[in-house]
């Protein structure tokens, strides 16, 4: 009997995408791009899971997405997720950009944990994977100098 020991990491996976296609239409600007990433299922009859939306940013064909997706990673296991780029037309209303998987021992393997992928359609989806560092403080500390009061004369803003 084979005991196969499991070594779990947490990896967190960063996208930003070159040169899309514009979807947007004739006369309507330029597309606003959002990812959604998927993890395909391993086994027979396993589901996918979507591991979350990216933020919507405005007007642009090279999106940089500050969000950052959490993933549990068993060693030696291929874990594959797919990453479908859609334009936001509406709060709701989507229209799809491109699409790409990745699978997560490649990049960890890759030099900067780092591939891109060619879309069909047009445009480049880079992935970055990278171990997850613990989940740390940070604290921020404001002042404010010279705001203008926006309230009218003798009242404090």
């Amino acid at each position: 009997k084979i005991r196969r020991s499991t070594v779990m990491v947490k990896l967190e996976l960063s996208l930003y995408a070159r040169n899309l296609k514009n979807v947007a239409g004739a006369f309507k600007g330029t597309s606003d791009p959002f990812a959604v990433v998927t993890q395909i299922g391993n086994r027979d009859g396993e589901k996918p899971v979507v591991l979350g939306t990216t933020e919507v940013i405005k007007n642009t064909l090279n999106p940089e997405w500050v969000k950052v997706f959490l993933i549990d990673y068993d060693l030696g296991t291929p874990v594959k997720v797919a990453v479908t780029i859609f334009d936001e037309v509406r709060k709701g209303d989507k229209k799809t950009m491109g699409a790409a998987v990745f699978e997560l021992g490649d990049l960890l393997g890759a030099r900067g944990g780092a591939k891109a992928k060619k879309l069909r359609d047009g445009g480049v989806i880079h992935a970055t994977v990278r171990k997850s560092q613990g989940s740390g403080i940070f604290r921020l500390k404001l002042k404010g100098q010279k705001l203008k009061n926006t309230e009218g004369f003798l009242r404090k803003s």
